[in-house]
């Protein structure tokens, strides 16, 4: 398009420049009159005297008017067809969205949301984020994420992020008010959802806690002790750092829910093989709402255990497979 403008731009100039030598005529009527050839408007108040300059008219009613028609035909086309593009594609996130289950509902992606939305995509869960400003909706709809452009404060914007069917829900707005309303709305519209809140001041915290939130934190506090550690344990750090965020090791961390036909159920650390077969670590057992940390080699693995695995990508994949085929091979028994 660009190209058939700059030869829009010559075609002019040169109409202008052909006018003004063959014609008696400033420049500001000749520019008219090339205009008025090339637009096929010829309102007929200025006349060409000379064989020359109806030359001149001639070459510009063949070429400047197949010029000026086809840079006007590719406006348009560009116009229209980026509407329909913009309409299309909203119409196809909004169904995207109806169509979510058991998804992760972000609630502003300023700073720290964005950056919950990176790691989210990274782990490759279900999620839809809403965002009041519009520069920063439009802009993670560019870089293909599910936006929803309205106030995270009012129970229609949560019930168009499908909230009756979500599994959680992240508020991290600017404002711990802000983020009390959210809790508050989404606890009444799903009791059951689980809601984790970003807090600025130390004092919303209670008041979170109380609006429903399961879990309160706090980015500047969690910077500051990376900061703090940073210092004092600095190999510590970059160890725990490059484990998480270096893409070629791929460590994870993983919840294992122990199921009734498990093969795992009523073994040991020692005798399940977990460590042996697949390299996975045991780092905790959350039982009845309480954390076994670093749980021995005796420790018992019961139905219902929520096990804390730690390890690489592929370790983790084997963890399951393993499992599940001695499940298998138990119910065939």
């Amino acid at each position: 398009m660009w190209n058939t403008f700059l030869v829009l731009l010559i075609t002019i100039f040169s109409g202008t420049v052909g006018i003004i030598m063959t014609e008696p005529l400033s420049l500001a009527k000749a520019f008219y009159l090339t205009i008025q050839t090339i637009t096929t408007v010829g309102y007929g108040d200025i006349e060409v005297h000379s064989n020359a300059g109806h030359i001149v008219l001639l070459v510009l009613m063949m070429v400047g008017v197949g010029v000026m028609l086809y840079f006007a035909g590719l406006m348009m086309a560009f116009m229209i067809e980026g509407q329909l593009a913009g309409v299309y594609g909203r119409r196809k996130m909004k169904k995207k969205i109806e169509q979510l289950e058991d998804h992760i509902i972000v609630c502003g992606a300023g700073r720290v949301g964005r950056q919950v939305l990176y790691r989210l995509r990274k782990e490759g869960a279900r999620y839809v984020v809403i965002e009041q400003q519009e520069d920063l909706a439009n802009e993670l709809i560019e870089e293909g994420f599910l936006v929803i452009q309205s106030d995270a404060t009012q129970d229609e914007t949560l019930k168009k992020a499908r909230i009756d069917r979500a599994k959680g829900l992240i508020t991290a707005l600017p404002e711990d008010s802000l983020n009390v309303f959210v809790t508050l709305t989404a606890k009444g519209l799903n009791s059951g959802i689980h809601v984790v809140a970003r807090m600025d001041k130390l004092e919303s915290e209670k008041k979170l806690l109380r609006a429903g939130a399961d879990k309160v934190i706090s980015p500047a506090i969690l910077g500051g002790w990376r900061m703090a550690m940073s210092i004092l344990k600095p190999i510590s750090v970059e160890y725990i750092e490059t484990v998480i965020h270096d893409h070629n090791i791929e460590m994870e961390m993983e919840e294992l829910r122990v199921d009734p036909a498990s093969c795992l159920v009523g073994k040991t650390l020692s005798s399940s093989g977990i460590k042996q077969q697949t390299g996975a670590m045991i780092l905790a057992i959350l039982r009845n709402k309480q954390v076994i940390s670093n749980p021995s080699a005796t420790e018992e693995i019961l139905q219902g255990d929520l096990l804390i695995v730690f390890g690489l990508r592929e370790q983790l994949h084997r963890l399951e497979q393993v499992a599940a085929n001695i499940t298998k091979l138990q119910s065939l028994v």
